[in-house]
């Protein structure tokens, strides 16, 4: 029997995800919102930060619940990448999430519950070692998604954190 490395099972079940979604014939609300979900699946879960400029218009922009604009798949990129960083075991858990069509766009929701543990660097400073709670750490996000050059991509969308869940888990103790 051959051993498999855990590097080649996570790339495994990296690629199984990305054969799901080269699969999938986006053509109505479930289809849409599969997508949508393998692709949220793929950036946080498997570290495939590079698929945001597959799922996001290159004008697209990000409202956050603090009031920050990430203006274009870039910035939105950079942005995936440092939380990510930080949290490099984070895993989303989808609770719900659904799409509705209207004219020749869709609006996609998403809620998710997120955990890991702070090991690497943060907005807020130094790593804390300290875990995300995931009865607590929610996401809930709308994005608006068109047909662009025959791609489906996200042109807007507001996406609210758990921020006091996650600054809990960064901020250092206090002296």
């Amino acid at each position: 029997m051959e051993t498999m490395y855990k590097a080649d099972r996570l790339y495994n079940e990296m690629m199984e995800v990305d054969q799901k979604i080269k699969a999938l014939e986006v053509k109505d609300e479930q289809s849409i919102t599969e997508y949508f979900r393998l692709y949220e699946e793929l950036i946080y879960n498997h570290k495939w930060i590079g698929s945001v400029y597959d799922i996001y218009a290159d004008d697209a922009k990000l409202y956050r619940e603090n009031g920050d604009l990430y203006d274009g798949a870039h910035a939105i990129m950079q942005e995936a990448l440092k939380f990510t960083a930080a949290f490099p075991d984070l895993k989303i858990h989808m609770r719900d999430c659904f799409a509705v069509k209207k004219g020749d766009e869709y609006k996609v929701w998403q809620y998710y519950t997120m955990e890991g543990s702070n090991r690497n660097q943060s907005i807020y400073g130094p790593a804390t070692m300290r875990e995300l709670n995931p009865n607590e750490c929610i996401t809930m996000s709308m994005a608006t998604v068109r047909n662009i050059n025959g791609k489906w991509r996200i042109v807007r969308e507001f996406t609210m954190y758990s921020m006091e869940c996650i600054k809990a888990a960064c901020k250092p103790a206090e002296q």
